[in-house]
Protein backbone atom coordinates (compact mmCIF):
# COMPACT_ATOMS: atom_id res chain seq x y z
CA UNK A 1 0.00 0.00 0.00
CA UNK A 2 3.29 2.27 0.87
CA UNK A 3 4.35 1.79 -2.54
CA UNK A 4 0.98 2.35 -4.09
CA UNK A 5 0.84 5.79 -2.41
CA UNK A 6 4.49 6.62 -3.75
CA UNK A 7 4.23 5.61 -6.97
CA UNK A 8 0.87 7.72 -7.60
CA UNK A 9 2.96 10.52 -5.70
CA UNK A 10 5.81 10.75 -8.22
CA UNK A 11 3.26 10.44 -11.15
CA UNK A 12 1.41 13.37 -9.80
CA UNK A 13 4.35 15.39 -9.39
CA UNK A 14 5.98 14.51 -12.59
CA UNK A 15 2.70 15.66 -14.14
CA UNK A 16 2.87 18.79 -12.14
CA UNK A 17 6.47 19.61 -13.12
CA UNK A 18 5.79 19.18 -17.15
CA UNK A 19 2.51 21.41 -16.74
CA UNK A 20 4.79 24.05 -14.84
CA UNK A 21 7.21 23.91 -17.43
CA UNK A 22 4.95 24.52 -19.99
CA UNK A 23 2.91 27.26 -18.42
CA UNK A 24 6.48 29.39 -17.74
CA UNK A 25 7.75 28.34 -20.89
CA UNK A 26 9.71 31.41 -22.56
CA UNK A 27 10.95 31.41 -26.18
CA UNK A 28 14.91 30.45 -25.93
CA UNK A 29 17.89 30.45 -29.11
CA UNK A 30 20.88 28.71 -29.65
CA UNK A 31 23.73 30.50 -31.54
CA UNK A 32 25.11 28.70 -34.05
CA UNK A 33 29.21 28.96 -35.40
CA UNK A 34 31.11 27.38 -37.70
CA UNK A 35 34.61 27.70 -38.56
CA UNK A 36 36.10 27.01 -41.69
CA UNK A 37 40.17 26.43 -41.47
CA UNK A 38 42.46 26.38 -43.76
CA UNK A 39 44.18 22.45 -44.43
CA UNK A 40 47.69 22.49 -43.05
CA UNK A 41 51.06 23.70 -44.90
CA UNK A 42 54.73 23.42 -44.96
CA UNK A 43 57.78 22.83 -47.21
CA UNK A 44 60.53 20.77 -45.75
CA UNK A 45 64.43 20.63 -47.32
CA UNK A 46 66.61 17.93 -46.46
CA UNK A 47 69.90 17.69 -47.86
CA UNK A 48 69.96 14.77 -50.87
CA UNK A 49 74.11 14.49 -50.32
CA UNK A 50 76.53 14.78 -47.39
CA UNK A 51 80.32 14.39 -47.27
CA UNK A 52 80.70 12.99 -43.72
CA UNK A 53 84.59 14.67 -42.67
CA UNK A 54 85.86 13.24 -39.88
CA UNK A 55 85.07 16.28 -37.34
CA UNK A 56 81.56 15.84 -38.61
CA UNK A 57 79.42 17.51 -40.89
CA UNK A 58 76.35 19.70 -40.87
CA UNK A 59 72.70 18.39 -41.56
CA UNK A 60 70.75 21.44 -41.99
CA UNK A 61 66.94 20.43 -41.93
CA UNK A 62 64.66 23.38 -43.41
CA UNK A 63 60.85 24.38 -43.04
CA UNK A 64 58.99 27.14 -44.99
CA UNK A 65 55.62 28.20 -45.75
CA UNK A 66 54.54 26.86 -42.20
CA UNK A 67 50.96 27.82 -41.64
CA UNK A 68 47.46 26.57 -39.61
CA UNK A 69 49.03 23.81 -38.15
CA UNK A 70 46.35 23.94 -35.54
CA UNK A 71 48.22 22.85 -32.71
CA UNK A 72 50.46 20.23 -34.41
CA UNK A 73 54.31 20.63 -35.50
CA UNK A 74 55.83 19.13 -38.37
CA UNK A 75 57.80 16.50 -37.47
CA UNK A 76 60.80 14.86 -38.91
CA UNK A 77 61.95 11.48 -37.58
CA UNK A 78 64.19 8.71 -39.06
CA UNK A 79 62.36 6.34 -41.13
CA UNK A 80 65.11 3.52 -41.82
CA UNK A 81 68.44 2.82 -43.25
CA UNK A 82 69.80 1.39 -46.16
CA UNK A 83 71.51 -1.06 -43.80
CA UNK A 84 70.34 -4.43 -42.00
CA UNK A 85 67.56 -3.40 -39.40
CA UNK A 86 67.61 -0.24 -40.11
CA UNK A 87 71.02 0.48 -38.86
CA UNK A 88 72.81 3.60 -38.88
CA UNK A 89 76.08 2.06 -40.79
CA UNK A 90 77.65 2.96 -43.51
CA UNK A 91 79.32 0.60 -45.63
CA UNK A 92 82.29 -0.20 -47.78
CA UNK A 93 80.91 -1.58 -51.61
CA UNK A 94 85.10 -2.95 -52.37
CA UNK A 95 85.85 -4.32 -48.64
CA UNK A 96 82.55 -4.68 -46.69
CA UNK A 97 83.59 -3.30 -43.68
CA UNK A 98 80.73 -1.18 -42.07
CA UNK A 99 81.23 1.86 -39.86
CA UNK A 100 79.01 3.18 -37.51
CA UNK A 101 77.67 7.05 -37.47
CA UNK A 102 75.79 9.33 -35.34
CA UNK A 103 73.79 12.21 -35.44
CA UNK A 104 74.28 14.73 -32.85
CA UNK A 105 71.25 17.26 -32.46
CA UNK A 106 71.67 20.75 -31.19
CA UNK A 107 70.70 20.13 -27.47
CA UNK A 108 73.92 17.68 -27.42
CA UNK A 109 71.55 14.09 -27.91
CA UNK A 110 73.76 11.51 -29.44
CA UNK A 111 71.35 9.35 -32.26
CA UNK A 112 72.65 6.07 -32.73
CA UNK A 113 72.11 2.63 -33.01
CA UNK A 114 73.15 0.22 -29.73
CA UNK A 115 70.71 -2.57 -30.00
CA UNK A 116 67.34 -0.44 -30.16
CA UNK A 117 65.94 0.52 -33.69
CA UNK A 118 66.19 4.66 -34.26
CA UNK A 119 63.03 4.40 -36.57
CA UNK A 120 60.37 6.98 -35.47
CA UNK A 121 63.11 8.87 -33.71
CA UNK A 122 62.53 12.54 -34.26
CA UNK A 123 66.15 14.64 -35.47
CA UNK A 124 63.91 18.25 -36.25
CA UNK A 125 60.53 19.78 -35.52
CA UNK A 126 58.88 22.77 -36.62
CA UNK A 127 55.83 25.34 -35.24
CA UNK A 128 56.66 28.02 -37.95
CA UNK A 129 59.58 28.92 -40.84
CA UNK A 130 63.48 27.91 -39.53
CA UNK A 131 65.59 25.63 -39.39
CA UNK A 132 67.49 23.20 -37.62
CA UNK A 133 71.38 21.87 -37.63
CA UNK A 134 72.20 18.49 -36.42
CA UNK A 135 75.76 17.13 -36.93
CA UNK A 136 76.98 13.55 -38.98
CA UNK A 137 79.64 12.08 -37.11
CA UNK A 138 81.45 9.05 -38.06
CA UNK A 139 82.83 6.21 -35.52
CA UNK A 140 85.72 5.29 -36.58
CA UNK A 141 87.83 2.70 -34.73
CA UNK A 142 90.83 1.94 -34.70
CA UNK A 143 90.20 -1.35 -36.39
CA UNK A 144 88.68 0.85 -39.25
CA UNK A 145 89.81 0.01 -42.69
CA UNK A 146 90.79 3.00 -45.61
CA UNK A 147 88.09 3.39 -48.21
CA UNK A 148 85.05 4.95 -49.35
CA UNK A 149 81.65 4.20 -47.14
CA UNK A 150 78.54 5.19 -47.74
CA UNK A 151 75.26 4.57 -47.12
CA UNK A 152 71.16 6.27 -46.87
CA UNK A 153 69.08 7.27 -43.98
CA UNK A 154 65.41 7.86 -45.21
CA UNK A 155 62.82 10.28 -42.94
CA UNK A 156 59.45 10.76 -42.17
CA UNK A 157 57.89 14.10 -42.65
CA UNK A 158 54.81 14.84 -41.29
CA UNK A 159 52.06 16.84 -38.74
CA UNK A 160 51.75 15.30 -35.00
CA UNK A 161 50.27 16.72 -32.13
CA UNK A 162 52.42 19.28 -30.43
CA UNK A 163 53.50 18.90 -26.73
Amino acid sequence: MKRRKTALFLSTLAVCSTMMMTANAESQSTELEYTIKNDPTYTVEIPAKINIAKEGSDMTIKASNVNYLDNQKVSVSIAGTSYFRNQMVLTNAETRAVMRYQIVKPDGTVIETKGDSVNGTEVAAFTKDGEVTNKVLPVELPSSTTGNYSGTITFDIGLVDAK
